[in-house]
């Protein structure tokens, strides 16, 4: 695990000297094989070495001495990040959904009040917090 602490270290002194602010200066182009870009999806996909080595199709040993190299940490660090900002879109979006859907739903109950007499939600909730001592 050392290994890969210090790959990972190295990633960010790399980081460092591209100026800050996210910016990244990698010596040279990162050029993966696909085995090796299978490897990092399975890395990012199941929950040991052992597992990941077996979908990737290489052995553990293969798999540990490529979390050795820093250009290929770096290109796992950073289909881990696309991933994590990926689902964070879509979260974001999903609230959204949800959010649209519960001012539906608001805006359906008020109606359903209107036209029953009954005041809205907002109605009730509004005259009760402007006189909470009259009780």
């Amino acid at each position: 695990m050392s290994k890969i602490w210090d790959a990972l270290q190295k990633v960010e002194e790399l980081r460092d000297l591209g100026g800050g602010a996210g910016a990244v200066v990698l010596p040279e182009r990162i050029r993966l094989t696909p085995k090796q870009r299978v490897a990092i999806q399975a890395l990012l996909r199941t929950a040991t070495l052992e597992d990941a080595a077996e979908a990737a199709g290489v052995s553990e040993m293969t798999l540990r001495r490529w979390l050795g190299r820093p250009g290929f940490v770096a290109e796992y660090y950073y289909a881990g990040r696309r991933d994590i900002e990926e689902a964070m879109a879509r979260l974001d979006a999903a609230t959204q959904t949800a959010m649209d859907v519960l001012e539906q739903a608001r805006d359906l109950l008020a109606r359903i009040g209107a036209r029953s007499g009954q005041p809205s939600a907002d109605a009730e909730a509004s005259r009760h917090a402007e006189t909470p001592n009259e009780r």
